[in-house]
């Protein structure tokens, strides 16, 4: 599909803070994404932001395949002394069999982990993995903008997927 075709139908499919029914994800939607210090920088990377400010996770896994000098790596900036499992949140540049390797190992995460994937869109076979990947049975809830994504784990949500304008 074309990408402003893509983008025009991924904006009538997809609901601001007010078309959303889970309180956790309108709160996180309200207090973090549609706030006027997370909207300032790149669209491409708003749901990461928004993730570390609302919250604060400090066990940080990325990805082996994000570049060092990644602005993600720079924002991120995890601490060392901190990286070992169970993590609060996962990385990934771009969807990959690596991110299904992490939600099949329990061992890993907790149940308020977060995976963070960006450019699903950048093709479409990124695309095909990112829609495998949100139905994982090990994810509960699923966020989409775009050209990212979040992951929850939470077990006492029901299983939803939600499409957001940011």
């Amino acid at each position: 599909m074309s990408g402003i075709l893509s983008k025009a139908l991924f904006w009538f499919q997809a609901k601001s803070r007010h078309g959303i029914h889970s309180p956790f994800i309108y709160e996180f939607l309200d207090r973090a994404v549609y706030t006027r210090d997370v909207k300032k920088g790149s669209p491409r990377q708003r749901l990461l932001r928004a993730t570390r400010v609302h919250f604060g996770p400090e066990r940080i896994w990325v990805s082996t395949g994000l570049p060092a000098n990644s602005g993600i790596l720079k924002e991120l900036n995890p601490d060392p002394a901190l990286q070992r499992p169970p993590f609060d949140l996962f990385v990934f540049d771009i969807p990959s069999q690596e991110v299904t390797e992490v939600l099949s190992d329990a061992g890993l995460w907790r149940n308020d982990s977060i995976v963070y994937l960006g450019n699903i869109r950048s093709s479409a076979s990124a695309y095909a993995l990112w829609e495998q990947i949100r139905v994982h049975p090990s994810v509960c809830v699923a966020v989409e903008a775009y050209w990212e994504g979040l992951l929850f784990f939470r077990k006492e949500q029901a299983k939803q997927h939600f499409k957001i304008r940011t």
